[in-house]
């Protein structure tokens, strides 16, 4: 969607885990740079942790991010969500972009411009939000 995105907010910097974590999965979100993110999710399943980097991009006061798995998975392409952070800073929803998107863009102006189109109409996201709560 973009190549930079906002300020790192230092509110989403810590450990979060699934608020039903049945994995015992937990992602480890840190600064890479002053707008980037790095996180790492670990879990009891997984041997290997996996690494993200991400950023979020603000359309029309809502916020998106951008994140992209690294390594031999980082030509999968980026994973898009919508972030609500509540007012105590200890939980956040991500709702994802649905995977139904069929459209190519060839600037991400053009991303830019679909997502603030539609980002308000229930089909654009997946139906269930993921909660996450701080440790």
């Amino acid at each position: 969607m973009d190549t930079t995105g906002q300020k790192i907010n230092s509110a989403l910097l810590g450990i979060w885990e699934p608020r039903n974590n049945s994995n015992a999965e937990k992602y480890a979100i840190s600064k890479d740079n002053e707008t980037t993110y790095k996180i790492v999710k670990t879990s009891k399943s997984a041997k290997d942790p996996n690494i993200y980097r991400a950023y979020i991009v603000e359309l029309d006061g809502d916020a998106f991010l951008n994140i992209q798995e690294q390594g031999e998975m980082a030509d999968k392409g980026f994973y898009f969500y919508k972030v609500t952070l509540n007012a105590g800073n200890d939980r956040v929803t991500l709702s994802p972009v649905t995977g139904n998107i069929k459209e190519t863009f060839t600037t991400g102006q053009e991303m830019k411009d679909f997502f603030k189109k539609y980002k308000g109409l229930s089909f654009f996201y997946d139906k269930e939000a993921q909660e996450y709560i701080k440790d």
